[in-house]
């Protein structure tokens, strides 16, 4: 038999909806500001674009390992040799 918290004999009080409604609608929306052009590289676009990447089982495997030894996530990982290859002139 399962073990079970007695229920509340409390009713909750009606919810007034246009109160919560008004409540919501006077929530000040937050102010976004651009980016400043040196902080994202182009303005106000945002600093990565997400990208899908296709690759050969045992090449993922390669690298989810390799992530995994440096203790990164294979996003992190991929970026980074991407980011070392083109350091080194490659591409």
């Amino acid at each position: 038999m399962a073990i079970a918290r007695k229920p509340n004999s409390k009713p909750k009080p009606p919810i007034d909806e246009a109160a919560a409604d008004a409540f919501i609608a006077g929530a000040a929306k937050p102010e976004t500001a651009p980016l400043a052009a040196d902080e994202a590289g182009q303005g106000a676009e945002p600093r990565k674009s997400p990208v899908m990447l296709r690759f050969d089982r045992a090449l993922l495997a390669k690298v989810d390992a390799a992530a995994r030894r440096r203790g990164i996530s294979r996003s992190a990982w991929i970026q980074f040799t991407v980011s070392r290859a083109l350091d080194a002139g490659e591409g």
